[in-house]
């Protein structure tokens, strides 16, 4: 108990930067959780600033660091630590191996005390406090997401971690094969192991692994393809990063089998000259079946996969029985791959988290764009079959619609009216809705986006006869031109 209402008074105490905390600094001696030694005065006139992190827990440690790394590893202008006297040295210690951490941490056990003893008064929860090397306190709040333009503003830039003799790993290569990615360099004499790192569309640097060998077995994302690097970690204490190799989203083969039981392989489909649409899905998503009927509608909109586009559904949760209900309650005519096909594998291989998720691969097996995802320029969600038309259109996807009975015995949940028309026919929608009509041949006369709720349709160029009104792909009217 007594600690518990220790931590909720270390709390309340850093909720603001109070006007009590010194102009300067005061020495203190302190010892790592590695049983390493410092003074604080003796890295402060080394001509380096000190920022030092407040931690209360054990969480990620990611912005650390990336901030580690980004500043020069410690032997730069900038020396970060961190100060988590709520534990010890040991639990500490794991954490580092953990998490990939370098930097130092001070516990209860290594003066995390007199520290607090002496900079109360400065402590936020959950910021930084930033001490500069002429002694003086950082009035200034930096923050997690302040602290880059915080440190531009004093003049702190980035720095790599060549400090020292150690040099960078060279020829780094990526091998991409059917299971996985192996990422290779040329080693670096003095060099007790190597960091490997994936930096993210965001720009922040994900720690794989730590590796002694020349070699790496790297997690890769089809989706997102990736870009990687080494650093090299010397006797000296210094490091040295790569060069980045980018391995770009592409597509893995795969050989499944549908619940129709047609064998389906990738890569026929992709060298014959069309993109693939890959469909992922479970019965009782409901994500997915929210969004089906606009997978099923786009399949007729562009070819019934005999133009540009092979729709394939992946069900990574069901087998054949549970895939034809879905087929026959969506009306799905083109194949799915459920669990008795090998849709596990499949999904495995491409590293699907959950449902749904959908990605078009282009026939020179790149991963084109993806559900929503960045950095693609384009990107589309089934919920909005508009963007699906638009990033179809962008990279040159042409509409040929194709008329297979989709319509017939469908229940009617649009009114158009007057009934039959002339001149026009009006349609009352409840949002901004993407609107078609179709012919009875199943030819779309007309497609476009409303932002009205109450549409008025000019018929007067319409032959006599029976037409469809579709709105954001699975509501469904029926009118009649007469003139």
């Amino acid at each position: 108990m007594k600690k518990i209402l220790f931590v909720f008074a270390f709390l309340a105490l850093g909720l603001t930067l109070k006007s009590e905390c010194p102009p300067e600094a005061d020495d203190f001696a302190f010892t790592d959780c590695r049983g390493v030694e410092f003074t604080l005065y003796d890295i402060l006139d080394g001509g380096q600033n000190v920022l030092i992190e407040f931690r209360s827990d054990g969480v990620d440690a990611t912005r650390l660091k990336e901030v580690y790394h980004r500043y020069g590893c410690n032997g730069r202008d900038l020396f970060v630590m961190t100060l988590w006297f709520l534990t010890d040295d040991e639990t500490a210690l794991q954490w580092l191996n953990d998490q990939g951490l370098e930097s130092p941490v001070v516990t209860g056990e290594g003066g995390a005390q007199q520290f607090y003893d002496l900079y109360r008064d400065c402590m936020e929860i959950p910021k930084y406090l930033l001490i500069f090397s002429n002694h003086e306190i950082c009035r200034e709040s930096v923050t997690y997401t302040n602290m880059y333009s915080v440190f531009d503003d004093l003049g702190i830039l980035p720095a790599d971690c060549n400090f020292g003799e150690c040099k960078a790993p060279t020829n780094l290569t990526a091998d991409l094969t059917p299971t996985e990615l192996k990422l290779s360099w040329n080693g670096v004499a003095g060099a007790r192991y190597y960091h490997v790192y994936k930096r993210l569309n965001n720009q922040v640097d994900l720690f794989l692994r730590d590796v002694s060998d020349t070699m790496c077995i790297a997690y890769y994302n089809p989706h997102e393809g990736g870009c990687y690097f080494v650093v090299s970690c010397c006797e000296d204490g210094s490091e040295c990063a790569s060069d980045i190799v980018s391995v770009p989203p592409t597509a893995l083969d795969f050989v499944g089998t549908d619940c129709l039981g047609n064998e389906i392989h990738l890569f026929d489909i992709l060298d014959r000259g069309q993109y693939v649409l890959l469909d992922f899905f479970f019965y009782t998503c409901p994500g997915c079946r929210l969004q089906e009927p606009n997978v099923v509608e786009s399949y007729y909109l562009y070819g019934c996969n005999s133009e540009d586009v092979y729709y394939i559904g992946v069900d990574c949760t069901d087998y054949d029985g549970v895939c034809l209900t879905w087929c026959e309650e969506f009306d799905v005519r083109f194949p799915v791959i459920s669990r008795s096909g090998g849709s596990l594998e499949i999904c495995n291989q491409y590293h699907i988290q959950g449902a749904p998720d959908c990605f078009l691969i282009a026939p020179d097996h790149s991963v084109t764009f993806a559900h929503g995802s960045y950095p693609y320029e384009y990107s589309f969600s089934f919920l909005d079959l508009q963007s699906v038309v638009d990033a179809y259109e962008a990279i040159g996807i042409e509409e040929h619609y194709c008329y297979d009975g989709v319509y017939e015995g469908k229940e009617q949940n649009v009114n158009p009216f007057p009934n039959p028309a002339d001149d026009f026919v009006n349609l009352n929608v409840e949002k901004s809705s993407v609107i078609r009509i179709y012919n009875a041949l199943g030819q779309m006369m007309d497609s476009f986006i409303t932002e009205n709720q109450q549409v008025m349709i000019e018929t007067s160029r319409y032959s006599e006869g029976l037409y469809f009104i579709q709105v954001d792909g699975w509501k469904l009217g029926r009118f009649v031109v007469s003139h």
